[in-house]
């Protein structure tokens, strides 16, 4: 059984040229994942859409144990907040675990790439991401099924903003990816 730490390491090894481009795109990308694997990590609604902590975490552990490379790169903003882009890669004891974890696991190993493979093959971007794993959130939530027209209204009571047209593509990103059989869903 692959731990947490197994998943982040494999994902991040194994993601869009060994760079995860942001926090926010690699809780999506383990959400996505975790619901694939039948792993819990705890994810609950946040800002931008689930949030798990014990991801979080293991990301800040791994980068402790010298696993993971942070580099934190500020970007341009207005107003009186700084942007700050967070930017995920293996180290080289990073990528020596990941290949004894390979050789250990490898049916395990090669089901989280292709998991990881399916879900970014178009490359969607972070904000698709956030929207097709909030939509998920509030349809897994409900006992019925969820028009799509309803979905932007019920996005409003986890203090989300979605357009209209970004429900749709959503909604079409999580079809098109096997976490809901149709719209509307349930």
């Amino acid at each position: 059984m692959m731990t947490i730490d197994d998943v982040i390491l494999t994902a991040i090894g194994q993601c869009e040229g060994t760079v995860v481009r942001g926090r926010t795109r690699l809780q999506k990308i383990l959400y996505f994942l975790s619901l694939r694997l039948g792993m819990d990590a705890m994810f609950t609604p946040h800002y931008y859409g689930p949030y798990s902590e014990l991801v979080a975490r293991s990301v800040d552990s791994l980068a402790a144990r010298g696993l993971v490379q942070e580099e934190v790169k500020q970007e341009p903003s207005e107003g009186p907040f700084e942007r700050r882009q967070y930017d995920y890669s293996l180290t080289d004891a990073g990528r020596e675990v990941l290949a004894r974890l390979r050789a250990a696991t490898p049916t395990r190993y090669r089901a989280v790439g292709k998991e990881l493979q399916a879900l970014l093959s178009e490359h969607p971007s972070t904000q698709a991401l956030a929207v097709a794993s909030k939509l998920h959130v509030i349809v897994s939530e409900s006992d019925r099924e969820v028009p799509i027209t309803s979905l932007s209204k019920r996005a409003r009571k986890f203090g989300w903003a979605i357009r209209e047209q970004a429900v749709q593509d959503g909604a079409e990103f999580l079809v098109d990816k096997g976490f809901a059989e149709k719209v509307p869903f349930r």
